[in-house]
């Protein structure tokens, strides 16, 4: 179960981006950079996910193949963060939760059967995307009001350890002074940096999907 915003300000769910190790061990085998077992076990050391650590360790030491590696360790991987987005999610079942745009238009089909969904576009900009199930609270102003009835924040991040890059009018929208004390934090993780990213430091604790 995911922890708890009462953690330290500024800290990441211990729970690691596991699609995330999971897309960085097929980039190493396909550029063969990861060419045995063992160079899994070591960026899996690097990464720091002790549960995928600990697989692939017993893995090398059976001398499983590279190729048989990875899919033991993709079906464990994806059993992992498939488990833990559904705690997740039912830790906002009836929850408000607003959902900061830019999002993948698909993403809100997991937030609206259990929440109470709205949608936030702090830069109109991006009003372009379309596919939502509703229409957005539009613009700077009319978000931050919107989050202050929030208990649940979702936005879009690419992260790298414990520091998160997102949209720089997400970032605004989540400043640690203008959020509601106790808001939950939830970054729907990518798996690339945008170049139009801002470095982001959460005044809270953040949940990771």
């Amino acid at each position: 179960m995911p922890e708890s915003s009462s953690r330290a300000p500024g800290s990441v769910s211990s729970a690691k981006d596991e699609i995330g190790l999971l897309e960085i061990l097929r980039l190493l085998i396909e550029t063969k950079k990861a060419r045995t077992t063992a160079d899994l076990l070591k960026y899996a050391s690097q990464y720091g996910a002790p549960e995928a650590e600990d697989r692939l360790r017993t893995l090398e030491a059976e001398n499983v193949p590279l190729d048989l590696a990875f899919d033991a360790i993709s079906v464990q991987l994806r059993l992992v963060a498939h488990k833990r987005s559904n705690a997740l999610l039912a830790e906002c079942r009836g929850q408000k939760v607003g959902l900061i745009l830019p999002l993948p238009p698909d993403f809100s089909k997991l937030f609206a059967p259990v929440a109470e969904v709205t949608f936030l576009l702090p830069d109109e900009a991006h009003g372009s995307r379309h596919g939502y199930s509703s229409a957005p609270v539009k613009g700077a102003r009319a978000c931050r009001a919107a989050v202050q009835e929030m208990q649940a924040l979702v936005f879009d991040a690419f992260r790298e350890g414990d520091n998160f890059f997102l949209d720089p009018s997400a970032a605004d929208l989540l400043e640690p002074k203008l959020l509601p004390a106790g808001i939950h934090l939830i970054a729907h993780l990518r798996p690339h940096r945008d170049p139009h990213d801002v470095p982001f430091q959460p005044g809270s604790a953040v949940s990771c999907l």
